[in-house]
């Protein structure tokens, strides 16, 4: 017990937001994807190394079906059931060897050249200690030599109004797609609802993240067994700059 009083979505658990939203996940234009994709993939295929990789927070095979269709062999961990029924129902699923395990608490008997968290993956990791032991999970199943690659969103509090922000996402003919969000100062948590409007009801999709910068972000992957390689703004590599609003970072066990 902290004895600091936070506002939480009730009832929400890791797998929440990806059971709520996967029957839309996919092709909406406004469901976690920043718009580069194929640049991730492109990235991650050409330094998968020789063995397996391993994906934390697969959901629909996003990345995952693209790189196995490569021939790579890619491993992925979910604890979505929703999002998992997705993967395994489009073409290509089939090629992932997927895992339904909450990724700061998994085992697997296989050691991987690379793991991955791209696209805010990481902040659905609601706890600090927490994401100290997924560091650590990582570590363990890397090889000698193995890398974690982390992208993520750098906080911005500026972005808040007396801790609150609300956001038109997307304004379609049939549809309008907004956020509400409520950020934790202390935790830095953040309880967010997507709510999508449409002629017929609307459709309300609950997510909760702990966002964390740049420089705990290190420690934590210190504490954990791994050590910073490099870090950048865009897949190409540019630098990073005050301006980015993400951040890619490569970690080495």
């Amino acid at each position: 017990m902290t004895g600091v009083e936070e506002n939480t979505v009730e009832g929400f658990e890791i797998f929440t937001y990806g059971d709520a939203v996967a029957d839309v996940f996919d092709g909406t234009g406004w469901a976690g994807d920043p718009g580069d994709t194929e640049e991730t993939i492109e990235w991650l295929a050409e330094n998968a190394g020789g063995g397996p990789v391993l994906e934390l927070g697969v959901g629909t095979g996003r990345v995952a079906v693209p790189l196995a269709r490569r021939g790579i062999e890619v491993h992925g961990i979910d604890a979505s059931e929703g999002m998992l029924t997705q993967l395994r129902d489009k073409p290509g699923g089939e090629l992932v060897h997927v895992h339904v395990q909450d990724f700061t608490d998994f085992t697997l008997p296989y050691k991987f050249s690379l793991a991955y968290a791209v696209f805010d993956t990481l902040p659905f990791i609601t706890d600090q200690e927490e994401q100290i032991r997924c560091f650590r999970k990582v570590a363990d199943v890397l090889e000698p030599g193995g890398r974690f690659v982390i992208q993520t969103s750098i906080p911005d509090p500026a972005r808040y109004d007396r801790n609150q922000r609300t956001q038109t996402v997307r304004v379609e003919k049939d549809h309008v797609v907004m956020t509400f969000t409520r950020r934790e100062r202390i935790s830095q948590c953040s309880s967010i609802q997507f709510a999508v409007l449409r002629p017929d009801g609307i459709r309300f999709f609950p997510m909760r993240i702990r966002t964390v910068m740049p420089s705990e972000m290190d420690l934590m992957a210190r504490l954990g067994g791994l050590t910073m390689e490099s870090r950048w703004g865009h897949w190409d590599g540019r630098p990073l700059r005050d301006s980015d609003e993400r951040h890619i970072t490569v970690y080495r066990k």
